[in-house]
């Protein structure tokens, strides 16, 4: 448990509310005595959070030509929203900060961390895309980081003991509220992280960890707790407008909240990149998009040991509403002058732009059937899946450079040949339609014929190969694979039963190589790959 106290300016910020508190009359200069002692005066706080920023420095351009987002606009509206208060503000990450563009992996996160330093981030909780690097690079960004490192669920194997590198929980004190952050890392984190890099570590259920933590932070005096998890939620009805709540909303977040035995003040969440606020077992919760897109402010009001949430909102940081924080905008410059000569390098053309919509019936698109495509004719075998998790950004219409395909394909994957039999293709394809809606993988080399109406393990058809052969469980099928997914990466077990072979292609090289050995400009592949039953 660390114990932090206000940035400079908040401190004056502070101050100049004591002021004009102390000018105010002590008495009220007239009016009969009240019938009962009043309440005691409410304690505020507002918390500003992000998730999800997945190292998104540089301001964006939304489809609406609005310019959104990057570190310094981000800071400069965490410092709008700090200042219209009345009262203290604290500004948290729940995770997944660094991992995933050309400006932040080319410096294996410290461009991120010294941007977040400079904004005056209080606190972050682990992500699983923590873990990319491994845990020694992890380690190195959180003693960069003058904030806190939180997971209260994550364990050293075998024992009760947590890593070094992270708390379970931290105490900020400002404006004279002393407030409690619990840190909740994702549970399935070895599911969904390449294999290998959560050695001795162990992930506990998130519950009683959170309820461990705040019956501490209780009993240290403090006046709030908040819970910064990097746990996700979806809804039905996620809102527009800022201040609209969220509706027919599940997931593992709210479950997080139905759990708890222990009081806690506000949660707020990550890792699904959705936007959610709602109420979950009288807990306030929010989580809010990804990518830089938005940030939620949550104001806190206690009265009487009862604590409120006065005000929700989700905002996007639009870059007309703010002048951009110089002191980041200066951390981002310089990062950005030693990887630009590499990222504006243009790679390749496409006659129109590839995004992550899905085409006609919903189940897969061209970006997606692009990659699974370059996957299997740079590793030279039958098929190919990916993941849709592993589709990170989307592709311009016109010139490509390095950079835009790095954040399409950042993790640096190594390509493997896997010869797997037909039934273990099947299990890999049930898999992926385990959901019951959409598939959750492209493929290359084969179309898949399903049945979304059929109960989960018996919805796959049939997979017929781009050769005509019909796909036996008996039979042997050679994939091209990124080894994330051939050693069981999020839930394709069957997989890493397979025969596998390393190359020496990365994702980002297979993918480059293909485009380029394309006719220019590229036209998006066809799609019907995926095949329902009527």
């Amino acid at each position: 448990m660390t114990i932090r106290t206000p940035a400079p300016a908040r401190a004056a910020h502070l101050l100049l509310l004591a002021l004009a508190a102390a000018c105010a009359p002590d008495t009220p200069a007239a009016g009969p005595a009240p019938a009962s002692a009043p309440s005691a005066a409410p304690m505020r706080l507002r918390v500003v959070h992000t998730n999800d920023v997945h190292g998104r420095l540089l301001p964006q351009t939304g489809a609406d030509g609005r310019v959104f987002g990057g570190a310094a606009v981000m800071a400069a509206h965490f410092d709008s929203a700090a200042a219209r208060f009345r009262g203290p503000t604290i500004i948290l990450s729940a995770g997944d900060e660094m991992q995933g563009t050309a400006v932040s992996n080319l410096t294996w996160g410290r461009a991120t961390i010294q941007a977040n330093n400079a904004a005056g981030y209080d606190a972050a909780a682990i992500g699983n895309h923590e873990f990319d690097w491994g845990q020694d690079t992890l380690a190195a960004r959180v003693r960069d980081s003058r904030y806190a490192w939180l997971a209260a669920n994550l364990f050293v194997a075998g024992t009760r003991t947590h890593p070094s590198w992270v708390r379970p929980w931290t105490m900020i004190e400002r404006g004279g509220a002393r407030i409690a952050v619990i840190g909740v890392a994702l549970r399935t984190t070895p599911e969904v992280v390449l294999a290998g890099r959560t050695a001795g570590l162990e992930f506990g259920p998130e519950a009683p960890a959170v309820d461990a933590a705040a019956r501490e932070a209780r009993a240290a005096g403090a006046d709030f707790v908040i819970v910064d998890a990097h746990v996700g939620a979806y809804c039905e009805t996620p809102g527009r407008a800022p201040e609209e709540l969220s509706t027919g909303c599940r997931g593992e977040l709210l479950d997080l909240a139905r759990a708890l035995a222990a009081p806690v003040d506000l949660i707020v969440g990550g890792h699904s990149h959705t936007r959610v606020m709602t109420t979950e077992n009288g807990i306030p919760i929010v989580e809010a998009s990804s990518y830089a897109r938005a940030y939620s402010i949550t104001d806190l009001e206690k009265v009487d040991g009862r604590t409120t949430a006065v005000a929700r909102s989700i905002r996007t940081p639009y870059a007309d509403e703010v002048t951009p924080d110089t002191q980041v905008a200066r951390v981002v410059a310089t990062w950005e002058r030693e990887v630009t000569p590499l990222t504006a390098r243009p790679i390749a053309r496409l006659t129109s732009a590839l995004t992550r919509a899905a085409g006609p019936g919903g189940d897969e698109g061209a970006l997606g059937n692009l990659m699974a495509d370059a996957f299997r004719v740079q590793t030279g075998t039958e098929a190919s899946i990916i993941n849709n998790g592993s589709i990170r950004a989307e592709l311009p219409a016109g010139t490509v450079t390095w950079g835009n395909a790095f954040e399409l394909q950042p993790f640096a994957n190594v390509l493997v040949k896997t010869e797997v039999t037909g039934a273990q293709l099947r299990a890999a394809l049930e898999n992926a339609v385990a959901g019951g809606e959409h598939p959750d993988a492209h493929v290359s080399g084969m179309t898949v014929t399903w049945d979304p109406s059929a109960a989960a393990g018996s919805r796959i058809r049939e997979v017929r190969l781009a050769s005509g052969r019909v796909v036996r469980d008996t039979d042997t099928v050679t994939l091209g694979l990124s080894e994330f997914l051939a050693t069981g990466g999020d839930r394709y077990t069957s997989l890493a039963q397979g025969r596998t072979t390393r190359t020496a292609l990365v994702d980002l090289d297979a993918l480059i190589a293909y485009l380029q050995s394309l006719p220019q400009p590229v036209a998006a592949p066809q799609t019907g790959r995926w095949r329902r039953v009527r």
